[in-house]
Protein backbone atom coordinates (compact mmCIF):
# COMPACT_ATOMS: atom_id res chain seq x y z
CA UNK A 1 0.00 0.00 0.00
CA UNK A 2 1.13 3.52 -1.03
CA UNK A 3 1.60 6.51 1.31
CA UNK A 4 -0.91 7.55 -0.72
CA UNK A 5 -3.65 5.15 1.28
CA UNK A 6 -2.91 6.33 4.64
CA UNK A 7 -3.10 10.02 4.29
CA UNK A 8 -6.31 12.38 4.43
CA UNK A 9 -7.14 13.90 0.95
CA UNK A 10 -8.63 17.33 0.68
CA UNK A 11 -11.32 17.26 -2.16
CA UNK A 12 -14.56 19.43 -2.98
CA UNK A 13 -17.42 17.43 -2.68
CA UNK A 14 -20.63 19.72 -1.52
CA UNK A 15 -20.51 21.61 -4.50
CA UNK A 16 -22.48 24.94 -4.70
CA UNK A 17 -26.20 25.30 -6.42
CA UNK A 18 -25.22 27.38 -9.60
CA UNK A 19 -25.44 31.53 -9.24
CA UNK A 20 -26.89 34.17 -11.18
CA UNK A 21 -23.60 36.38 -11.01
CA UNK A 22 -20.16 35.29 -11.26
CA UNK A 23 -16.66 36.72 -11.66
CA UNK A 24 -16.29 37.87 -15.28
CA UNK A 25 -12.45 36.86 -14.36
CA UNK A 26 -10.50 34.08 -14.29
CA UNK A 27 -6.55 32.99 -13.27
CA UNK A 28 -4.24 32.87 -16.21
CA UNK A 29 -0.68 31.35 -15.83
CA UNK A 30 0.52 34.70 -15.03
CA UNK A 31 -2.09 36.08 -12.74
CA UNK A 32 -4.60 34.91 -9.94
CA UNK A 33 -7.87 35.90 -8.74
CA UNK A 34 -9.10 36.50 -5.20
CA UNK A 35 -12.05 33.84 -4.83
CA UNK A 36 -14.78 33.95 -3.22
CA UNK A 37 -15.82 31.35 -0.71
CA UNK A 38 -19.16 29.79 -1.51
CA UNK A 39 -19.82 27.04 0.37
CA UNK A 40 -18.11 24.19 2.86
CA UNK A 41 -16.04 21.65 0.42
CA UNK A 42 -14.82 18.77 1.86
CA UNK A 43 -11.72 16.45 1.01
CA UNK A 44 -10.74 13.48 1.04
CA UNK A 45 -7.66 10.88 -0.04
CA UNK A 46 -6.79 8.85 -3.21
CA UNK A 47 -9.49 9.62 -4.72
CA UNK A 48 -9.80 11.90 -9.93
CA UNK A 49 -10.59 18.61 -18.77
CA UNK A 50 -11.30 22.05 -23.84
CA UNK A 51 -11.02 23.92 -26.85
CA UNK A 52 -9.50 27.78 -27.98
CA UNK A 53 -12.32 30.14 -28.65
CA UNK A 54 -12.09 31.16 -32.37
CA UNK A 55 -11.88 29.38 -35.63
CA UNK A 56 -7.94 28.29 -35.09
CA UNK A 57 -8.65 27.29 -31.41
CA UNK A 58 -11.82 24.91 -32.81
CA UNK A 59 -9.17 23.59 -35.14
CA UNK A 60 -6.76 22.84 -32.23
CA UNK A 61 -9.21 20.95 -30.06
CA UNK A 62 -10.26 18.67 -33.16
CA UNK A 63 -5.76 18.11 -32.94
CA UNK A 64 -6.35 16.96 -29.41
CA UNK A 65 -7.64 13.63 -30.19
CA UNK A 66 -11.54 13.46 -30.02
CA UNK A 67 -12.30 10.44 -31.44
CA UNK A 68 -15.35 8.98 -32.67
CA UNK A 69 -17.34 5.50 -31.28
CA UNK A 70 -20.85 5.11 -30.08
CA UNK A 71 -24.26 7.28 -29.81
CA UNK A 72 -25.10 8.78 -26.96
CA UNK A 73 -28.81 8.27 -25.38
CA UNK A 74 -31.12 10.32 -23.01
CA UNK A 75 -31.92 9.10 -19.62
CA UNK A 76 -35.47 8.93 -18.31
CA UNK A 77 -35.35 11.70 -16.46
CA UNK A 78 -37.12 12.07 -12.67
CA UNK A 79 -38.32 15.57 -12.32
CA UNK A 80 -38.51 15.44 -8.90
CA UNK A 81 -35.36 15.08 -8.36
CA UNK A 82 -32.91 16.54 -11.17
CA UNK A 83 -31.77 13.32 -11.38
CA UNK A 84 -32.92 10.07 -14.05
CA UNK A 85 -34.81 7.60 -11.69
CA UNK A 86 -32.77 4.87 -10.06
CA UNK A 87 -34.70 2.52 -12.34
CA UNK A 88 -33.70 4.73 -16.09
CA UNK A 89 -30.83 3.13 -17.31
CA UNK A 90 -29.02 3.54 -20.75
CA UNK A 91 -30.25 2.83 -23.91
CA UNK A 92 -29.14 1.54 -27.38
CA UNK A 93 -31.06 4.38 -28.82
CA UNK A 94 -32.39 7.87 -27.99
CA UNK A 95 -32.87 11.40 -29.68
CA UNK A 96 -29.84 12.86 -28.59
CA UNK A 97 -26.07 11.55 -29.93
CA UNK A 98 -22.69 12.78 -29.09
CA UNK A 99 -18.93 10.73 -29.69
CA UNK A 100 -17.41 9.24 -26.88
CA UNK A 101 -14.11 12.08 -26.66
CA UNK A 102 -10.52 10.50 -26.19
CA UNK A 103 -8.48 13.64 -25.31
CA UNK A 104 -4.83 14.00 -25.88
CA UNK A 105 -1.83 13.76 -23.49
CA UNK A 106 -1.24 17.35 -22.36
CA UNK A 107 -4.62 18.68 -22.94
CA UNK A 108 -5.50 21.58 -20.48
CA UNK A 109 -7.72 21.22 -17.86
CA UNK A 110 -9.06 23.12 -14.43
CA UNK A 111 -11.22 21.64 -11.23
CA UNK A 112 -13.83 23.83 -10.70
CA UNK A 113 -15.69 22.75 -8.36
CA UNK A 114 -15.93 24.78 -5.90
CA UNK A 115 -17.55 27.91 -7.97
CA UNK A 116 -20.44 28.58 -10.85
CA UNK A 117 -18.46 27.56 -13.89
CA UNK A 118 -20.06 29.73 -16.68
CA UNK A 119 -19.22 31.14 -20.23
CA UNK A 120 -18.38 34.65 -18.26
CA UNK A 121 -15.26 32.88 -15.96
CA UNK A 122 -14.10 30.21 -18.36
CA UNK A 123 -10.29 30.22 -19.43
CA UNK A 124 -10.61 30.36 -23.00
CA UNK A 125 -7.19 28.57 -23.56
CA UNK A 126 -8.61 25.87 -21.07
CA UNK A 127 -10.31 23.07 -22.49
CA UNK A 128 -11.68 19.95 -19.90
CA UNK A 129 -13.78 20.77 -17.07
CA UNK A 130 -15.77 18.68 -15.06
CA UNK A 131 -18.44 20.49 -13.25
CA UNK A 132 -21.15 19.21 -10.77
CA UNK A 133 -23.75 16.96 -12.19
CA UNK A 134 -26.92 17.65 -9.95
CA UNK A 135 -25.65 21.53 -9.61
CA UNK A 136 -24.89 22.84 -13.39
CA UNK A 137 -27.56 23.30 -15.59
CA UNK A 138 -28.10 21.98 -19.17
CA UNK A 139 -28.18 25.11 -20.74
CA UNK A 140 -24.81 26.04 -18.72
CA UNK A 141 -23.47 22.96 -20.04
CA UNK A 142 -24.46 24.01 -23.74
CA UNK A 143 -22.94 27.06 -23.63
CA UNK A 144 -19.62 26.09 -22.33
CA UNK A 145 -19.55 23.15 -25.28
CA UNK A 146 -20.60 25.90 -27.40
CA UNK A 147 -17.99 28.13 -26.06
CA UNK A 148 -15.15 25.33 -27.19
CA UNK A 149 -14.91 23.73 -23.58
CA UNK A 150 -15.43 19.85 -23.12
CA UNK A 151 -17.89 19.46 -20.45
CA UNK A 152 -18.06 16.24 -17.99
CA UNK A 153 -19.84 15.82 -14.76
CA UNK A 154 -18.55 15.12 -11.84
CA UNK A 155 -20.55 12.78 -9.12
CA UNK A 156 -19.06 11.00 -6.44
CA UNK A 157 -19.45 7.15 -7.14
CA UNK A 158 -18.41 5.61 -4.02
CA UNK A 159 -19.95 7.77 -1.15
CA UNK A 160 -23.14 8.57 0.70
CA UNK A 161 -23.95 12.58 0.10
CA UNK A 162 -27.23 12.88 2.07
CA UNK A 163 -27.65 16.93 0.57
CA UNK A 164 -27.97 15.03 -3.13
CA UNK A 165 -31.76 14.68 -4.66
CA UNK A 166 -31.80 11.03 -4.92
CA UNK A 167 -30.39 10.37 -1.01
CA UNK A 168 -33.70 8.54 -0.38
CA UNK A 169 -32.67 5.63 -2.72
CA UNK A 170 -29.81 4.38 -1.24
CA UNK A 171 -30.46 1.45 0.75
CA UNK A 172 -29.18 1.82 4.61
CA UNK A 173 -27.05 -1.68 4.37
CA UNK A 174 -25.65 0.16 1.72
CA UNK A 175 -24.48 2.92 3.82
CA UNK A 176 -21.06 2.79 5.92
CA UNK A 177 -18.97 4.37 8.06
CA UNK A 178 -17.76 8.10 7.48
CA UNK A 179 -15.04 9.57 5.35
CA UNK A 180 -12.40 10.12 8.31
CA UNK A 181 -14.00 12.79 9.33
CA UNK A 182 -15.84 14.49 6.48
CA UNK A 183 -19.65 14.49 6.11
CA UNK A 184 -20.45 11.90 4.06
CA UNK A 185 -20.07 8.00 4.48
CA UNK A 186 -19.10 5.09 2.25
CA UNK A 187 -20.70 3.02 0.01
CA UNK A 188 -20.93 -0.76 -1.01
CA UNK A 189 -20.44 -0.59 -4.37
CA UNK A 190 -21.10 -4.06 -4.84
CA UNK A 191 -25.27 -3.51 -3.95
CA UNK A 192 -27.25 -3.66 -6.80
CA UNK A 193 -29.12 -0.46 -5.87
CA UNK A 194 -26.04 1.47 -5.93
CA UNK A 195 -24.79 0.48 -9.10
CA UNK A 196 -28.61 1.58 -10.13
CA UNK A 197 -28.23 4.90 -8.79
CA UNK A 198 -24.88 5.21 -10.38
CA UNK A 199 -26.10 3.73 -13.96
CA UNK A 200 -29.43 6.20 -13.61
CA UNK A 201 -26.40 9.53 -12.42
CA UNK A 202 -24.51 8.52 -15.75
CA UNK A 203 -27.73 8.62 -17.49
CA UNK A 204 -28.62 12.43 -16.45
CA UNK A 205 -25.15 13.36 -17.48
CA UNK A 206 -25.57 11.43 -20.91
CA UNK A 207 -29.09 13.71 -20.93
CA UNK A 208 -27.50 17.08 -19.50
CA UNK A 209 -25.00 16.94 -22.49
CA UNK A 210 -22.21 16.33 -20.62
CA UNK A 211 -19.52 14.18 -22.65
CA UNK A 212 -17.97 11.89 -19.97
CA UNK A 213 -18.62 11.43 -16.48
CA UNK A 214 -15.79 11.90 -13.29
CA UNK A 215 -16.54 9.47 -10.51
CA UNK A 216 -15.03 9.74 -7.38
CA UNK A 217 -14.15 7.75 -4.34
CA UNK A 218 -14.25 4.61 -6.23
CA UNK A 219 -11.73 3.46 -3.72
CA UNK A 220 -13.21 2.84 -0.70
CA UNK A 221 -11.28 -0.55 -0.42
CA UNK A 222 -8.04 1.13 0.46
CA UNK A 223 -9.97 2.47 3.50
CA UNK A 224 -12.21 1.85 6.77
CA UNK A 225 -15.34 1.80 4.83
CA UNK A 226 -17.68 -1.01 6.94
CA UNK A 227 -17.64 -3.09 4.19
CA UNK A 228 -15.39 -5.96 3.04
CA UNK A 229 -14.34 -4.29 -0.35
CA UNK A 230 -11.59 -5.60 -2.07
CA UNK A 231 -9.14 -4.50 -4.89
CA UNK A 232 -11.08 -7.02 -7.14
CA UNK A 233 -14.52 -5.09 -5.97
CA UNK A 234 -13.40 -2.07 -7.30
CA UNK A 235 -11.68 -3.09 -10.39
CA UNK A 236 -15.00 -4.40 -11.31
CA UNK A 237 -17.50 -1.38 -9.99
CA UNK A 238 -14.92 0.92 -12.16
CA UNK A 239 -15.84 -1.63 -15.45
CA UNK A 240 -19.36 -1.22 -14.79
CA UNK A 241 -19.06 2.75 -14.45
CA UNK A 242 -17.36 2.41 -17.55
CA UNK A 243 -19.51 0.34 -19.62
CA UNK A 244 -22.47 2.15 -18.40
CA UNK A 245 -20.95 5.70 -19.51
CA UNK A 246 -20.17 3.67 -22.51
CA UNK A 247 -23.41 2.07 -23.27
CA UNK A 248 -24.78 5.94 -22.56
CA UNK A 249 -22.40 7.57 -25.15
CA UNK A 250 -20.21 9.50 -23.03
CA UNK A 251 -16.54 9.00 -21.86
CA UNK A 252 -15.05 7.74 -18.49
CA UNK A 253 -12.31 8.74 -16.44
CA UNK A 254 -10.44 7.17 -13.65
CA UNK A 255 -10.45 9.22 -10.31
CA UNK A 256 -7.62 8.76 -8.24
CA UNK A 257 -7.57 4.73 -6.84
CA UNK A 258 -3.50 4.40 -8.40
CA UNK A 259 -3.23 0.93 -7.35
CA UNK A 260 -5.55 -0.66 -10.03
CA UNK A 261 -4.86 1.59 -12.96
CA UNK A 262 -2.77 -1.24 -14.77
CA UNK A 263 -6.25 -3.26 -14.49
CA UNK A 264 -8.47 -0.25 -15.51
CA UNK A 265 -6.41 2.13 -18.11
CA UNK A 266 -8.53 0.21 -21.15
CA UNK A 267 -11.62 1.15 -20.10
CA UNK A 268 -11.13 4.77 -19.37
CA UNK A 269 -10.45 7.65 -21.42
CA UNK A 270 -8.04 9.79 -18.90
CA UNK A 271 -7.52 9.44 -15.14
CA UNK A 272 -7.95 12.35 -12.75
CA UNK A 273 -4.98 12.71 -10.01
CA UNK A 274 -4.39 14.41 -6.61
CA UNK A 275 -1.60 15.30 -5.29
CA UNK A 276 0.83 12.24 -6.37
CA UNK A 277 3.78 14.78 -6.37
CA UNK A 278 3.20 15.17 -2.46
CA UNK A 279 2.54 11.28 -2.07
CA UNK A 280 5.78 10.68 -4.59
CA UNK A 281 3.05 8.22 -6.97
CA UNK A 282 3.37 9.89 -10.10
CA UNK A 283 4.72 7.13 -11.90
CA UNK A 284 1.63 5.01 -11.16
CA UNK A 285 -0.05 6.78 -13.06
CA UNK A 286 2.28 6.51 -16.62
CA UNK A 287 0.59 4.03 -18.01
CA UNK A 288 -1.77 6.49 -19.27
CA UNK A 289 0.57 8.62 -21.10
CA UNK A 290 1.69 5.75 -22.31
CA UNK A 291 -1.15 4.77 -23.94
CA UNK A 292 -2.31 8.29 -25.28
CA UNK A 293 -4.20 9.08 -22.38
CA UNK A 294 -3.96 12.10 -20.32
CA UNK A 295 -3.29 12.75 -16.86
CA UNK A 296 -5.63 15.64 -15.46
CA UNK A 297 -3.25 16.03 -12.03
CA UNK A 298 -4.00 18.69 -9.25
CA UNK A 299 -1.20 19.53 -6.78
CA UNK A 300 -2.52 21.53 -3.73
CA UNK A 301 -1.60 24.86 -1.59
CA UNK A 302 -3.00 24.58 2.33
CA UNK A 303 -3.92 28.39 2.59
CA UNK A 304 -6.81 28.89 0.60
CA UNK A 305 -5.94 32.59 0.45
CA UNK A 306 -2.70 32.08 -1.03
CA UNK A 307 -2.45 34.04 -4.42
CA UNK A 308 1.55 32.74 -5.16
CA UNK A 309 3.21 29.84 -5.29
CA UNK A 310 6.56 29.50 -4.21
CA UNK A 311 9.14 28.26 -6.14
CA UNK A 312 9.95 25.76 -4.27
CA UNK A 313 5.99 24.29 -4.61
CA UNK A 314 5.60 24.90 -8.44
CA UNK A 315 8.88 22.66 -9.20
CA UNK A 316 7.77 19.91 -7.28
CA UNK A 317 3.71 19.95 -8.43
CA UNK A 318 5.19 20.63 -11.89
CA UNK A 319 7.93 18.24 -12.63
CA UNK A 320 8.19 15.17 -10.10
CA UNK A 321 9.64 12.17 -11.05
CA UNK A 322 7.19 10.17 -12.68
CA UNK A 323 4.79 13.24 -14.28
CA UNK A 324 6.01 13.52 -17.64
CA UNK A 325 3.45 14.41 -20.10
CA UNK A 326 0.86 15.07 -17.32
CA UNK A 327 -1.76 18.07 -17.33
CA UNK A 328 -0.50 20.02 -14.16
CA UNK A 329 -2.73 22.63 -12.22
CA UNK A 330 -1.96 24.13 -8.49
CA UNK A 331 -5.46 25.11 -6.75
CA UNK A 332 -6.66 25.85 -3.26
CA UNK A 333 -8.02 22.88 -1.62
CA UNK A 334 -11.83 24.74 -1.82
CA UNK A 335 -11.28 24.14 -5.83
CA UNK A 336 -12.43 27.82 -6.24
CA UNK A 337 -11.29 29.74 -9.14
CA UNK A 338 -7.72 30.16 -8.46
CA UNK A 339 -5.33 28.34 -10.68
CA UNK A 340 -1.89 28.13 -11.73
CA UNK A 341 -0.97 25.93 -14.84
CA UNK A 342 2.46 24.67 -15.20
Amino acid sequence: MSAMSVAPQKEAEGHIKETSQVSSSIATPATTIASTKLQFLTRKKKIVIFIMVGAASLALGLGLGIGLTRACPTGEEDSSSGFPSSTATPSASGTASADIIQPSVGTTWDYPLGFSLTTANANASTVFYPVDLENTSEDTIAALKSAGHTIVCYFSAGSYEDYRADADQFPASAIGNNLDGWPEQWLDIRNDQVRSIMAARIASAAAKGCVGVDADNIDGYTNDSGFDLTEADTVDYVRFLAQTAHDAGIAYGLKNAGGIVDQVVDVAEWAVNEECAEYEECADWAPFVEAGKPVFHVEYVEDDDATTVSAEKKAKACAADGQEGFSNIIKHYTLDDWVVYC
